[in-house]
């Protein structure tokens, strides 16, 4: 069973007229007769036109219906579906509405499948109504016997038998249905009903006889076989005709009364009294829908709307879906703006406090730059087992031992620092020796060594006298100042001058020119210091390095 869409547009087509429904959300909205002749035709196109967008579902209630009842190998797929399609070009070849409907499977040991193959084998009452359709375009969804309906009618009523005769007055006349434990299996459309009440339980009673000798003749039943008869009626008024046919037939004759049925959806008795095959309308309706006899070229038009309407509904998908996302990439821009604004303005304070803070720096003429490259240096420093630390301290604190002039004079340009075993080391810029407290190869012991192999710190200092204008004697004395300060200290070993801020040997040639006293003033009075250190165990114990200090080169 299929939910029930909002509004359908249901029809049930007799021999001599079309009746048009149009239900919304399962309610009746209103209902027009067209007659089966050249002016109804043309008021059903006119109707037909005003809903040609509803979905429509179309009841065939005709008298020529053909039924089988088969039993197939148990088959699934592409396999059972060319089966089927065999056996009902087998049985109605060249019949356009044609059906096979699965009953149910046998419980033997080949466990076949039982169909029942139902066809219109005269469907020229529908050809007009169907052109009329077809010609609007409009969405056909099947095609669908009233009888099939009846079987639904007996499940809402909740009707068990093992034979049923289900009998119903219609007005294209008495259908008379029978159903094998609950599924049907043949029906069959009486046209003339006497309308006398008294000769209505006689013709009951005859066509009953008839649908009893032809349900025979086909082996649903036998001579014996009990067959429950129910009269279906929107008044009550076919009670009498069941009561007399229970009592002077003797057979079980059941009366149902539609009438609450109808109410419960919403239909009234004098509605269903008048037309009574809308209560067949009303099942499909609500949902209940049966096998479709149509061909697929019938309703093309209805599998084209669903696909606009899946596309339609995709397309809102899609949407929905790019607006949220749309949504979400706005929300979380607006917030990254926010918080870029919360920032900004957080930096301003920031930078504000800074300000006020910053007024009470002290000047300093070291750049920024220059503060972070010696704090870089540093960190690089400390990441050594040993660091220069103690030469640049006795630089240091030999510059601040001396007097304010010579301080200001002399400005250091290059500190050179090794760690090394060979105490003979020269200061050169690209060789770092290999430390190494082995032999040097030679059969010996290696002279300059320091003892026990420990490594010495030498350094080489690299200075100038600042603001010399000549005074040659005045810039000797700052350096014998300079070295005396640094010979005064107690981790100093040995300081060595390898170069005079003036050259003072006998052997230089005088050149120049007396003329050119600027030339003179701007040469540089460059000096270079080699200074090695005492080792951390020689200041506890004073003699321990004097055997290697004296014999040390520069």
């Amino acid at each position: 069973m299929l939910k029930a869409s909002t509004t359908k547009l249901i029809l049930c087509a007799t021999a001599n007229h079309l009746l048009a429904g149009i239900w919304r959300a399962g309610k009746l909205l209103g209902n027009q007769t067209f007659e089966h002749n050249e002016a109804g035709h043309s008021a059903f196109a006119v109707f037909l036109q005003k809903n040609a967008d509803i979905p429509l579902y179309l009841i065939a209630d005709a008298v020529e219906e053909d039924y089988r009842l088969e039993s197939l190998p148990h088959t699934t797929g592409a396999a059972k579906h060319e089966l089927i399609s065999r056996k009902l070009n087998q049985h109605y070849r060249g019949m356009n509405y044609r059906t096979a409907r699965f009953i149910n499977r046998d419980k033997d040991k080949r466990k076949d499948d039982n169909y029942l193959f139902v066809a219109l084998s005269n469907d020229d009452f529908l050809h007009a109504w169907v052109e009329i359709i077809q010609a609007a375009e409009a969405q056909l969804v099947g095609v669908y016997l009233l009888p099939m309906l009846s079987q639904l009618l007996v499940e809402r009523l909740k009707l068990t038998s093992p034979h049923m005769l289900l009998c119903e007055k219609l007005s294209s006349g008495l259908r008379q249905t029978y159903l094998h434990n609950g599924h049907l299996r043949m029906s069959r459309l009486v046209p003339s009903v006497p309308e006398e009440a008294g000769k209505l339980g006689y013709f009951y009673l005859v066509e009953t006889e008839k649908t009893r000798l032809y349900l025979m003749s086909q082996r649903y039943i036998t001579r014996d076989t009990p067959l429950n008869l129910v009269l279906a009626s929107a008044d009550g008024a076919t009670q009498q005709i069941s009561q007399g046919i229970s009592q002077e037939q003797g057979i079980a004759c059941v009366d149902v009364n539609l009438g609450a049925l109808a109410k419960a959806c919403g239909l009234s008795v004098s509605l269903i009294q008048q037309k009574p095959e809308l209560l067949h309308m009303q099942l499909i309706a609500n949902g209940m829908l049966v096998d479709n006899l149509a061909p697929d070229n019938l309703t093309k038009y209805f599998q084209f709307g669903k696909l606009k309407q899946a596309i339609g509904l995709a397309s809102a998908f899609v949407g929905l879906v790019g607006l949220v996302a749309a949504g979400l990439v706005f929300k979380v821009g607006w917030d990254n703006k926010m918080a870029l604004d919360q920032a900004m303005q957080d930096t301003v304070i920031q930078q504000h406090h800074y300000d006020e803070v910053a007024k009470d720096f002290p000047q300093t003429p070291i750049s920024a730059d220059d503060l972070r490259a010696a704090v870089e240096f540093n960190q690089t420093i400390a990441s050594f087992p040993k660091s220069p630390r103690r030469v640049m301290q006795v630089v240091s604190k030999a510059l601040e031992a001396s007097d304010t002039a010579v301080l200001d004079n002399i400005q250091i340009h290059r500190v050179r620092w090794a760690l090394t075993n060979n105490v003979n080391l020269k200061d050169q810029d690209r060789f770092i020796p290999v430390l190494s407290t082995g032999n040097t190869g030679q059969g010996g012991a290696d002279d300059s060594l320091p003892p026990g192999g420990r490594l010495a710190e030498v350094a080489w200092v690299t200075a100038e006298i600042a603001n010399f204008t000549g005074d040659y004697r005045k810039a000797i004395n700052n350096v014998n100042q300079f070295v005396s300060n640094l010979k005064a200290d107690s981790n100093v070993a040995k300081v060595t001058v390898l170069q005079e801020p003036v050259n003072v040997s006998s052997f230089v040639d005088l050149q120049g020119s007396t003329m050119d006293e600027q030339s003179t003033q701007r040469q540089p009075a460059l000096f270079k210091l080699r200074i090695m250190l005492k080792s951390e165990e020689a200041l506890s114990k004073p003699d321990a390095d004097l055997a290697y200090v004296g014999g040390a080169q520069p």
